[in-house]
C-alpha cells in the first residue's frame, strides 16, 4: 500500500502505521546493527553520536577506548559511568544546598518579594534558562527528541519534584494562585496537543504559545503588586492607630515623670565614662588582622559537624566530595543571613571577583576570543583588578560591608553555571546509557534525558523545601517547565517556521509524543482535583498522588517501548492487505 508523499494523510498514516521505532542510519543507536569492528568508526563519523558529548565523549570511551568486543571491560566501563553519574548528583546536591538556596533566599529578601513570586520568576528562570537557551540556539534539533524531552521533563518536575516538595514540607495553597498556575499549564498542553495533531505547527500557533507565558507572567506580577498595595494600606491604617495610642500614653508618662522630678531631691547624674578612646583604638586597629587565617577557615571543604558526628562511611563521602567543594568555595561567594558575617570573607570574596568571571568564560569556551586584539580573559583581568583593589581598601575583615549584597548576583550566576555544566554531563552520561540499553529516542527523551535535564531542578527545589522554602520550590515546579514548554518550544518552532515558505514547521512528535501529552494533562488535572478535595491544603497525600501518577506514565511508556502494549497514537489493527 502506497500513499502520496505530501499532505496530512501520509503524515497520519506514517505516524500510525507502526509503533516499532527502528533506528535510522543517522541515529547513534544504529551502531548495534553493525559488526563489532565497525562500531568505533561509526561512532567517530556519525554526527548524532557527537550530540551526546558535552565535555567528555562517553560513547567514544565505551566503543572506541574500551571496545564492545571486550565484554568484561565494556561492562566495567559502563558501571564506572554510572558511578560517575552518581558523583555528579552529589555535586549538584552540594551546590544547591550550600550555595544556590542561600543565594535565592538573600535575593528574595533584598527585593522584598514573596516566596511564590521568587519561585515563579527567579528560581524558574535559573532552573529553566539553560535548557531554554540550548533549545533556542539549536532550532534544527530533532523535534521528536525535543517533544518527548520537554513534555517528559515537565511531567517529572511537576509529578516527582512537586510531590517530593509537598512530602517534605506540606503547606496550604492560595486557591487563586495554584489554580492560575494549573490553568495556564493545562491550556498550554491542550494547545500543543491540538495544533500539533497533524504534525504541523505554524507561526501563529507558536506566537499564541509564547503569548500564554507572557500573560501568565504579567498576571503573577500584577497579583503580587496588588497584594503588596493592599498590605501597605492595611499597615498604614494600623500604624496610625498605634501612633495615636502611643502618643497619648507617652504624654501621660511624661506628666508623671515631671511630677516625680519635683518631689524627689535633684541629684547630679553620674557622669558617663568617655568611650571615645576605646572606639578610636578599635577604629585604628588593622582592618586586615587575621586575613590569611580567616581565608583558610572559610576554605575548609570539610564540614566539622558531619566529620565529627559521622562514621567511616560519612567521612569517606566527605572526602570524595571535598575536591569539588573546594573548587566551589574558591569560585562562588556565599551570601547567607544565617551564618557569621553573612558569609563575608574579605580575601576570599576579593578572589571571587576574578575567579568566577574567569571560570564562566573558560567553561563556555570564549576565553580566547579576541576583542580589540586582546583575549577576553585579559579584558576581564584588566577590568576586575581595580574593583578588587577598591574592595580591599574599603572593607574590613571583621564586619560585612554594605555592598556585600551585590555578591548575590555573582553567586546566582555562578550557581547557574555550575549546575548547568554538571547537569549537561549527567545528560551526556544518560544518553550513553540509553544508547547502550538500545532505547528509542522517544523513551530516551521522556525518561533518561528528562531526568538528566531536571536533576538540577530536583536538587535545588528539594534543598529549598528542606530549608523551609517549600512555597518557593513548589512554585518553581510550575514556572520552570512552563517557561521551557512555552518559550523553548514556541521560539524553536517559530524559528523553524520562518525557514519555510508557508511559515508552517513540520513537527515529528515520535511514538511517545501523545503519551507525554496525555499523561502530563492527567498529572495536572489529578493535582488540581486533589487540591480541590483537600480545600487547597498541600498534604503529603497530594504529593504521593502526584508521584504515583508519574510512575503510571513511566510504566505505560516502557511497556509500550518493549512492545507489551500499544502506546497512544499507534494503530491497534493490522493492515488487512498484509502490508
Amino acid at each position: 500500500m502506497t500513499f502520496p508523499q505530501n499532505g496530512s494523510l501520509f503524515r497520519r498514516t506514517q505516524r500510525h502505521a507502526t509503533y516499532v521505532n527502528f533506528p535510522r542510519p543517522d541515529d547513534c543507536s544504529y551502531l548495534h546493527r553493525l559488526p563489532i569492528d565497525e562500531q568505533c568508526e561509526f561512532v567517530q563519523m556519525t554526527e548524532a553520536c557527537a550530540e551526546s558529548e558535552f565535555y567528555f565523549n562517553y560513547v567514544g570511551f565505551l566503543y572506541c577506548t574500551i571496545g564492545s568486543d571486550r565484554e568484561h571491560l565494556f561492562y566495567l566501563g559502563f558501571v564506572s559511568l554510572l558511578c560517575i553519574c552518581v558523583y555528579y548528583f552529589v555535586v549538584l546536591g552540594t551546590t544547591a544546598d550550600k550555595f544556590f538556596c542561600p543565594t535565592l533566599a538573600a535575593i528574595a529578601k533584598s527585593l522584598n518579594i514573596s516566596e511564590a513570586l521568587a519561585g515563579v520568576t527567579i528560581l524558574a528562570f535559573g532552573n529553566g534558562s539553560p535548557d531554554l537557551f540550548t533549545a533556542v540556539a539549536n532550532p534544527d534539533a530533532d523535534t521528536e527528541l525535543m517533544f518527548s524531552e520537554l513534555l517528559g521533563s515537565a511531567a517529572f518536575v511537576i509529578g516527582v519534584i512537586g510531590g517530593a516538595v509537598l512530602i517534605i514540607q506540606p503547606f496550604d495553597f492560595p486557591p487563586w494562585g495554584i489554580s492560575r498556575d494549573l490553568a495556564f499549564f493545562i491550556a498550554a498542553v491542550v494547545w500543543i496537543t491540538l495544533k500539533a495533531a497533524d504534525e504541523r505547527f505554524s507561526v501563529y500557533d507558536s506566537a499564541v504559545l509564547i503569548g500564554m507565558y507572557l500573560l501568565f507572567l504579567i498576571l503573577v506580577i500584577w497579583e503580587f503588586i496588588r497584594g503588596r498595595q493592599q498590605e501597605s494600606r492595611t499597615n498604614s491604617i494600623s500604624k496610625s492607630s498605634r501612633a495615636f495610642v502611643c502618643s497619648a500614653t507617652y504624654s501621660i508618662l511624661d506628666a508623671f515623670n515631671d511630677l516625680n522630678n519635683l518631689l524627689v531631691d535633684g541629684a547630679s547624674p553620674t557622669p558617663t565614662v568617655n568611650s571615645g578612646r576605646s572606639v578610636q583604638q578599635e577604629t585604628n586597629s588593622s582592618a586586615n588582622q587575621g586575613l590569611v587565617n580567616d581565608f583558610c577557615n572559610h576554605m575548609n571543604p570539610l564540614d566539622p559537624e558531619e566529620w565529627n558526628d559521622g562514621g567511616w562511611a560519612m567521612r569517606t563521602f566527605c572526602l570524595l566530595k571535598a575536591p569539588f567543594v573546594l573548587l566551589l568555595l574558591l569560585t562562588i561567594p556565599i551570601v547567607d543571613a544565617d551564618v557569621h558575617r553573612e558569609g563575608w570573607c574579605k580575601l576570599l570574596n576579593i578572589c571571587h571577583c576574578l575567579t568566577l568571571p574567569l571560570l564562566i568564560v573558560f567553561v563556555n569556551g570564549v576565553a580566547f576570543v579576541r576583542i580589540a586584539k586582546l583575549y577576553v580573559f585579559i579584558w576581564i583581568i584588566a577590568i576586575v583588578l581595580p574593583v578588587m583593589i577598591v574592595i580591599f581598601y574599603t572593607s574590613r575583615i571583621d564586619q560585612c560591608p554594605r555592598y556585600h549584597k551585590l555578591f548575590t548576583l555573582l553567586s546566582f550566576f555562578g550557581c547557574i553555571q555550575v549546575i548547568y555544566v554538571v547537569a549537561q554531563e549527567v545528560v551526556s552520561v544518560l544518553e550513553t546509557v540509553g544508547i547502550v540499553l538500545k532505547l528509542s529516542k522517544s523513551v530516551l527523551g521522556l525518561s533518561l534525558l528528562a531526568w538528566g535535564n531536571s536533576v538540577g531542578d530536583f536538587f535545588s527545589n528539594v534543598a529549598l523545601a528542606r530549608q523551609g522554602y517549600g512555597k518557593m520550590a513548589f512554585a518553581a515546579c510550575f514556572g520552570g517547565p512552563l517557561l521551557n514548554l512555552c518559550l523553548g518550544l514556541g521560539l524553536t518552532l517559530m524559528t523553524k517556521s520562518f525557514e519555510v515558505h508557508d511559515l508552517i514547521a513540520e513537527v515529528r512528535k515520535g511514538v511517545m509524543g501523545e503519551n507525554c501529552e496525555l499523561y502530563l494533562f492527567q498529572i495536572l488535572t489529578t493535582t488540581w482535583l486533589c487540591l480541590l478535595f483537600t480545600n487547597f491544603q498541600g498534604r503529603r497525600s497530594v504529593g504521593l498522588a502526584m508521584i504515583v501518577t508519574y510512575l503510571m506514565f513511566l510504566a505505560f511508556s516502557f511497556l509500550g517501548e518493549f512492545e507489551l502494549i500499544h502506546p497512544y497514537g499507534t494503530d491497534h489493527h493490522p493492515d488487512p492487505n498484509g502490508h
